[in-house]
């Protein structure tokens, strides 16, 4: 509880039932992490790299992220609330039954990322690009997307609900058994 963290670099981590309350991390580095049952409340990451990360069931609760780097993420059961993300870019990230509330996105770079079972509601995305993204059982509501970018995507079983998308640029793009309704694209 109340934990505050500045310059800290963290080498071959694994976390059991952990439980994160007014988290502040500052320059923040992580290799070989491993988090199991983890709960983070009001946390706020700046400067984050994290390297080889596996999580395991886990919750996060309005959490903020500046200039945050992401290498080799494996998330399962996840579930985010109240999440902004600044300067985000993703390599390699597999997200397994994840669910997302009220997301904002801004200058976000996705390399690789399969999802399986995501849940997305109330997502605003701001100079987003994504390569090679297949995303299996997808379900959108309330998705605003500007200025995106998307390289080799592959979509099955997506339902989207209420989405707006501006100056959405789409390459090599496969979609199987997919319902729209209400997106309106100019």
């Amino acid at each position: 509880m109340y934990c505050t963290v500045l310059s800290c670099s963290v080498l071959y981590c694994t976390v059991l039932h952990c439980t994160a309350l007014y988290c502040t991390a500052l320059h923040c580095t992580v290799l070989y992490c491993t988090a199991l049952h983890c709960t983070a409340l009001h946390c706020t990451v700046l400067h984050c790299t994290v390297l080889y990360c596996t999580a395991l069931q886990c919750i996060v609760l309005y959490c903020t992220a500046l200039h945050c780097t992401v290498l080799y993420c494996t998330v399962l059961y996840c579930t985010v609330l109240y999440c902004t993300a600044l300067h985000c870019p993703v390599l390699y990230c597999t997200a397994l039954h994840g669910t997302l509330r009220y997301f904002t996105v801004l200058y976000c770079t996705v390399l690789y990322c399969p999802v399986l079972y995501c849940t997305v509601l109330y997502c605003t995305a701001l100079h987003c690009t994504a390569l090679y993204c297949p995303v299996l059982h997808c379900t959108v509501l309330s998705c605003t997307v500007l200025h995106c970018s998307v390289l080799y995507c592959t979509v099955l079983y997506c339902t989207v609900l209420s989405c707006t998308a501006l100056y959405s640029t789409v390459l090599s793009c496969t979609v199987l058994y997919c319902t729209v309704l209400c997106c309106p694209v100019p």
